[in-house]
């Protein structure tokens, strides 16, 4: 038995931050149904398309456990379609523009009239509210406006957005949490609700501190790339072989790390160096003395030494290093999946492990409309000739 065994879900996002929401709920056992667009589906689907498998790799990394219905939610047949499948589904997840499923008579208010318990959440640019609700944006926008692309990035360099779309990301798990809490509460006031989670609201949140900083002292903070502005020593150091990850966050661990791992016990009282304020002050300094120390050995020789005197330090590895590294192997990180046309994907599994409702063995994504029919049929209730309408209205 998985944790949400019985928990329908109705999923018309595409993209990242939807279909992150929803591949998290599905791995927890819900079963989630992809409504695609006839034409083309979402729009993943062309995004990098592997030579090897003629797929889409993007589109394989956030559908697993999904069906696939492709339906036109534009037409009459299609609107009856949604309509008698929400009747019979505990949650609607949606990224499209507002208003876009009220003009078809399938929002919120239209969907609950039908099933009261039923829990609709919408993931936006900026909401289904306020002065930007119709306004079109993505995660490197909202990166970029919400401060928190002002962050990243070398000290003396551009702002930078991450290598991931990481706003997307957070607000899928953001709107998974509170599907998760709405679910919790529905049996609490008997029905369901509505539910926003805006890709802007959710970049801002990132801040953390560095919006505290603001709020309270008025300090707005800048960019340190690979160092820290709170902590020290934190960043990148070279060894004899490459580079490596430190980072130290108290003065416990920087005292244990020159009296025993560098053997250079005069680096704690050096008064540069002699407290965390002091040490990201002079950050600098410390990072050039350290790195004439660390050159003196390989990679290897210092991460074990560290790693035996409680230090964390990591080397530096691109995707290929780290997938096909002993300790994702170890962790058992890569898995394949089955798949109804491939017979078996690669794939990264869930990060989530639970001792007595464990999340699902992985099912590769789907292909576009593979399940309609079975889903019309058993979702819906529809007959065979109710099935041919929805599909010949797809065009």
């Amino acid at each position: 038995m998985t944790a949400l065994d019985g928990i329908r879900v109705l999923d018309f996002t595409r993209v990242l931050a939807g279909p992150y929401c929803t591949v998290v709920l599905g791995d927890l056992g819900a079963e989630i149904i992809k409504i695609e667009n006839p034409q083309g589906g979402d729009d993943t689907r062309g995004f990098n398309i592997s030579p090897t498998l003629d797929f889409s790799t993007y589109f394989l990394a956030v559908n697993r456990n999904k069906k696939s219905v492709a339906i036109d939610i534009r037409t009459q047949e299609g609107g009856d379609a949604i309509r008698a499948m929400a009747a019979n589904a505990d949650v609607v997840v949606e990224n499209y523009r507002s208003g876009v499923m009220d003009r078809y008579g399938i929002g919120y208010e239209d969907l609950s009239a039908i099933n009261p318990q039923l829990i609709f959440a919408s993931i936006s640019a900026y909401g289904r509210d306020g002065p930007l609700k119709d306004r079109p944006g993505y995660d490197p926008i909202v990166q970029a406006e919400s401060g928190f692309m002002s962050l990243t990035g070398d000290p003396d360099g551009e702002p930078m957005r991450t290598g991931v779309s990481i706003a997307d990301m957070f607000t899928g798990m953001f709107a998974g949490q509170a599907i998760l809490a709405a679910i919790i509460a529905r049996e609490k006031i008997g029905k369901g609700q509505r539910i926003d989670v805006p890709l802007f609201d959710t970049a801002v949140n990132m801040l953390h501190h560095a919006s505290n900083a603001f709020l309270i002292d008025e300090v707005v903070m800048g960019r340190y790339g690979n160092s820290n502005a709170l902590a020290q020593p934190v960043g990148l150091f070279t060894a004899s072989d490459g580079p490596i990850m430190v980072t130290m966050t108290n003065n416990r661990l920087y005292k244990t790390f020159c009296e025993d791992c560098l053997e250079r016990p005069e680096l704690v009282e050096d008064p540069r160096f002699s407290d965390n304020a002091k040490r990201v002050e002079n950050r600098g300094k410390l990072a050039e003395v350290l790195n004439a120390v660390f050159m003196k050995e390989t990679r290897a020789h210092w991460i074990d030494k560290m790693a035996s005197f409680g230090i964390p330090a990591g080397e530096v590895r691109n995707v290929g290093e780290a997938l096909s590294s002993d300790d994702v192997a170890a962790r058992g990180l890569v898995v394949d999946q089955a798949h109804p046309r491939f017979g078996r994907v690669t794939g990264i599994r869930s990060p989530m492990t639970l001792t007595e409702t464990p999340v699902r063995d992985p099912v590769g994504a789907p292909d576009l409309g593979v399940d309609t029919d079975e889903v019309l049929r058993g979702v819906a209730g529809y007959t065979d000739e109710q099935i041919a309408a929805v599909k010949s209205s797809n065009g």
